[in-house]
């Protein structure tokens, strides 16, 4: 009892809980901002000594044997430590969504450390993956980290956590507002006032931080001329292009899963050397399509090569990555999708250009609607891909026709069945990992939105089928805080808090959203 009245007090009743999240925001921003942007410059700096490793072995039959060794113990070691912490295994997005879902408790520190090493080894080997994901869960762990030394509820803990993934993608991207609005979009999926005040200072804050060690450049230095309105219709064709990559993209990545669980009876330190030894052959023949894809996207940033080597290019990045991540080694898909995307745009740009007598620099526009587009396709988070293509290239002309494409390629895989990847590794994390137990004294206040169809608009709140540790505590309305009584029922945008026991919080969390949002939450 007294743990739920400090749970109530800190966030329903208490005036200067708002005051309290801004300080601890800028912490979080901070540390989160630290952590990832030494990150960022480990993968930065590994990816430059890769290069010149391949350069300098090049032609040389007993310096490419003693490279293919090293890359058999980054492959052993990065095998040890997935072992000693297997949540730093894969993107890391799905393991931040499944702890604010309530089904784990991770340890911060722990994975903090295996992310970082094993991270930056896979970079130095090579392998087709992004700093992305990676930075979401370092940022998200850190924040937790932080949590951990202050007064805080379990409440506080979640909300910081999330706040802790978006700065990670702040920092990572040099992106604040797109970081921001994955942390809605993406980690917590639904609004909340508080989220949206510590999400806000601590991405910017992150963002801060990363240009102190990368200064303020955007990271894609495009320009764009702009479309005439005459040849819009190209963009239809471009968005059902996207859409149906985005579909093949997503499939292709959870078959290359399901094949790889075939060898599960396979040592794991086996199989990571094998990945490492296999993408170190690739390494030796196309190099370009080695890491997360930043050599890529150096070939088309002054000129757009021929048709023939865009598509060896793609196709070749694509089987890579699909091999690498299915594996599980650590390393997102975020940044790759973004270069298949760019790829996918610069072969469009080839073919029509010529056709319709376009001008050149018009290829740059169809590249970064493109990223944008295939970003959405696959991870279904529309608002963040838009945001983060205008703030990673500082480009902002674009953002009607970028909208259009993005909003096509978006409806293409959902008419077509295919589930958000986050959404179906975190499935798939499930399936093959069981919820953390949590300490039945605690307890968690969580914050739900009512939508204009919701089935329960004009139901009194007391006749609310709740699970059975489940309370209504508060309803915001227009600004009011309303207490619940016999008479009081739910009307459209009313913000609920409901209090549940942290020990069942993922199972009566979700039971909830089933009957607050209706359809709009996918199995």
């Amino acid at each position: 009892m007294k743990m739920i009245k400090r749970t109530l007090g800190f966030n329903v009743e208490n005036s200067k809980y708002y005051l309290k999240l801004s300080i601890e925001a800028l912490l979080i921003g901070l540390f989160s901002g630290l952590i990832v942007s030494l990150y960022r410059l480990s993968l930065d700096l590994s990816e430059s000594f890769l290069n010149n490793t391949l350069s300098f072995i090049k032609g040389d039959l007993l310096l490419t044997i003693g490279w293919f060794l090293i890359l058999a113990l980054m492959g052993f070691i990065t095998a040890i430590l997935i072992k000693w912490d297997s949540n730093s295994s894969g993107s890391g997005i799905p393991q931040v969504i499944g702890e604010v879902k309530g089904y784990f408790d991770v340890s911060w520190w722990k994975t903090t450390i295996a992310k970082f090493i094993s991270g930056t080894l896979t970079a130095l080997g090579g392998l087709s993956l992004g700093r992305e994901g990676p930075s979401v869960q370092l940022g998200a762990m850190a924040a937790k980290g932080v949590s951990k030394y202050l007064p805080n509820t379990k409440t506080d803990e979640k909300r910081l956590l999330v706040c802790g993934s978006g700065a990670g993608l702040a920092a990572t991207f040099s992106a604040p507002l797109a970081g921001f609005i994955f942390t809605l979009e993406e980690i917590n999926k639904s609004f909340d006032r508080a989220i949206v005040l510590v999400g806000l200072i601590s991405a910017i804050v992150a963002d801060l931080v990363s240009k102190f060690f990368f200064g303020q450049n955007p990271i894609f230095p495009f320009t764009s001329l702009n479309l005439p309105l005459e040849y819009y219709w190209l963009l239809i064709i471009l968005g059902i292009t996207i859409g149906i990559c985005g579909y093949i993209y997503n499939i292709g990545m959870i078959k290359a899963s399901d094949l790889w669980n075939k060898f599960n009876h396979i040592p794991i330190e086996i199989r990571f050397v094998l990945v490492f030894m296999i993408t170190g052959i690739v390494g030796l023949f196309l190099p370009e399509v080695l890491g997360g894809g930043y050599s890529m996207m150096s070939l088309i940033q002054l000129s757009i090569p021929p048709l023939s080597v865009l598509i060896v290019l793609l196709i070749g990045k694509y089987l890579l990555l699909i091999f690498c991540f299915g594996s599980g080694a650590p390393g997102g898909i975020f940044y790759p999708v973004l270069v298949i995307g760019a790829y996918v745009g610069a072969i469009f740009s080839v073919i029509v250009i010529p056709i319709f007598g376009l001008e050149n620099e018009i290829a740059y526009k169809f590249i970064m609607i493109s990223m944008a587009a295939m970003f959405a396709s696959s991870v279904r988070t529309p608002i963040t891909a838009v945001v983060l293509i205008s703030e990673m290239t500082g480009v902002t002309n674009s953002l009607v026709a970028m909208i259009i494409v993005t909003v096509i390629a978006y409806m293409i895989p959902t008419i077509l069945g295919n589930a958000p990847i986050y959404d179906t590794l975190l499935k798939r994390l499930l399936e093959n990992k069981e919820p953390t137990k949590f300490d039945q004294t605690k307890s968690v206040l969580e914050e739900y939105v009512v939508p204009i169809d919701c089935a329960l608009i004009g139901q009194k709140v007391w006749d609310l089928k709740l699970p059975k540790s489940a309370m209504v505590v508060s309803i915001v309305r227009s600004g009011n805080t309303l207490i619940p009584d016999d008479s009081l029922r739910i009307k459209y945008a009313d913000e609920i808090f409901i209090i549940m026991n942290l020990s069942t919080y993922y199972q009566d969390n979700k039971e909830i959203e089933r009957l607050i949002y209706n359809n709009w939450i996918e199995e």
